[in-house]
């Protein structure tokens, strides 16, 4: 095995998250979850099937969303030995967002190298998220008090408090927290699902959005922090039971979170800020994907036609 698995399989990602994003797109306006999250999820796993490499899904949302899998677990790929892989997926990260026509959903996987992904049983997340602008600078603390947070990311991006916009996730859970965020005077930023994406934009320069904070899933989370060693941005999470109370008191880094290379893939489903949705021309499915790899520091923003074939 090379030093980097992850490089051996590189833009074969792309062609996973395609595929789950097309099948997911038959489904946009359904208002059907179930068999929206089952087209998708089917044709991400015989997508990983077709890959010439051995891995093993070490996230995945199967239970909580009861979905069709895929399974923590569950081997994939056509090899029984040869380059070993953790994958993370979510094949439709926003399944309501898509049966409802909403923005932001996309599919989206992350793969590191064997035993490099970090695994919970549990399924919420508190998480800080924030771009290399400031991760290069400095290093937030997801218990410092959030007015000290606000204060840093204003003073290190060099913006008054009054133009640092914060993003998170639009939940009751999340009441408390907008008050504060608002006696604090920031401008906040509420999303309604897909807090990857929200995360991913902290490391973009014309989002302008400079943190994310909140409580979301778990698997998203770690799915998340690949992304963001790709980007060099800053990322700490707490596994939290579903009231929001910490399941313990360990603050988990990215490096808890992913460990050695890692790679991310996305492919979007509907329209968002980040990502194009599927739509469909005289040449068949076009979509618009991300791919990017930690080792390199590349990052690939891809338009694909599929010559009509899906």
């Amino acid at each position: 095995m090379s030093h980097d698995p992850v490089k051996e399989i590189s833009l074969d990602l792309v062609r996973v998250t395609e595929a789950a994003a097309i099948a997911a797109s038959a489904w946009i306006g359904s208002g059907d979850k179930e068999s929206a999250d089952r087209a998708a999820t089917q044709s991400m796993r015989e997508r990983l099937n077709q890959m010439d490499f051995s891995g093993r899904i070490v996230i995945g949302e199967g239970k909580k969303d009861k979905s069709a899998g895929l399974f923590g677990g569950e081997r994939v790929g056509r090899l029984s030995d040869g380059v070993v892989c953790d994958l993370a997926v979510d094949p439709i990260d926003g399944t309501r967002p898509t049966v409802t026509s909403g923005p932001e959903a996309m599919s989206v996987i992350a793969v590191a190298g064997e035993n490099c992904l970090y695994s919970t049983g549990e399924f919420y997340m508190n998480k800080l998220a924030y771009g290399p602008q400031i991760a290069s600078k400095i290093e937030l603390n997801l218990n410092e008090p959030l007015a000290r947070t606000i204060r840093l990311v204003s003073a290190t991006a060099g913006k008054e408090i009054t133009k640092v916009v914060v993003c998170l996730l639009d939940r009751p859970r999340h009441e408390s927290l907008i008050r504060e965020l608002r006696s604090i005077g920031v401008r906040i930023k509420l999303i309604q699902d897909c807090d990857i994406s929200g995360a991913i934009a902290c490391c973009l320069p014309d989002s302008g959005i400079d943190l994310l904070c909140g409580i979301g899933g778990a698997p998203e989370g770690v799915i998340t922090a690949c992304a963001m060693k790709c980007l060099k941005g800053g990322f700490q999470a707490q596994v939290v039971h579903p009231d929001g109370k910490p399941v313990d008191a360990k603050i988990y880094s990215i490096e808890d979170l992913v460990r050695g290379p890692c790679a991310f893939a996305a492919t979007g489903v509907t329209n968002g800020s980040l990502l194009k949705g599927v739509r469909f021309s005289s040449q068949g499915a076009v979509t618009h994907s991300v791919f990017m790899r930690s080792a390199s520091g590349t990052v690939r923003w891809l338009t694909v036609y599929h010559g009509g074939r899906q």
